[in-house]
């Protein structure tokens, strides 16, 4: 709910509007959100050698030496893809600031139903285009888990086979709630939520998730342990 004399980027914490909702008995719980500092998390990888044992028509395949370098220098993923691994039958949500749905590189493994608009309350995850491009995290992490491999285009998922989708939440305030929204999102249907992101990074901040994010954790590994046990059983 939107309080009307509550001002958004106000000094004041307006205790008393939430002082009124908490003594009243019809009120099980009221919490104002306040807005979250929250920081997209980026590893600039540097070139190094090559000794490739794959044979992948992929652009960038020669320049992923984090996957291809060999003698125990890279992340194995290809002794895995040699015993069919490939992530196929796993869906990942990128939490981000949106995901390219149409990317040339990510459209065969995209998932609607692992995707949601949580900034417009829309089920379009498709970020929003600005003149510094700075909305494009979503759709790089989405890359790095899922593009698709051997198509002669970019680059290769770790988990070329498994499906993709995103939730955009960071492109505007992130709050509990919103953290809570993202992580609760079709919990039956998807299987890892990523998120390269967080509190700002600066050797001096400590945050972690609010009360509804956090019950949105348990809620989430509670559930999905029922859900493995009805699996097995």
């Amino acid at each position: 709910m939107v309080h009307t004399s509550v001002v958004k980027r106000s000094a004041e914490p307006h205790f008393g509007v939430q002082g009124r909702l908490a003594e009243d008995r019809r009120v099980r719980r009221a919490e104002q959100q306040r807005v979250k500092s929250r920081t997209k998390r980026d590893l600039i990888m540097k070139r190094g050698p090559s000794t490739s044992r794959a044979v992948l028509n992929d652009e960038m395949w020669p320049q992923m030496w984090y996957l291809n370098r060999g003698k125990g220098l890279d992340m194995n993923v290809q002794e895995a893809w040699a015993e069919g691994i490939t992530g196929r039958g796993v869906v990942v949500t990128i939490l981000d600031d949106g995901l390219e749905k149409n990317h040339p590189d990510l459209y065969k493994n995209y998932d609607p139903q692992a995707s949601y608009d949580v900034n417009n309350h829309d089920e379009d995850p498709m970020p929003r285009y600005d003149v510094l491009d700075s909305n494009r995290h979503g759709t790089r992490c989405a890359g790095e888990v899922a593009a698709t491999a051997n198509n002669s285009m970019c680059a290769v998922g770790v988990a070329f086979g498994a499906g993709v989708g995103g939730v955009r939440m960071l492109d505007g305030d992130v709050t509990d709630a919103v953290e809570a929204r993202s992580l609760s999102l079709n919990p039956q249907h998807i299987d890892i939520y990523s998120a390269s992101w967080g509190p700002d990074d600066d050797g001096k901040t400590v945050d972690g998730p609010g009360e509804l994010a956090t019950r949105a954790f348990i809620e989430g590994i509670t559930k999905r342990t029922d859900r493995f046990l009805e699996e097995d059983e």
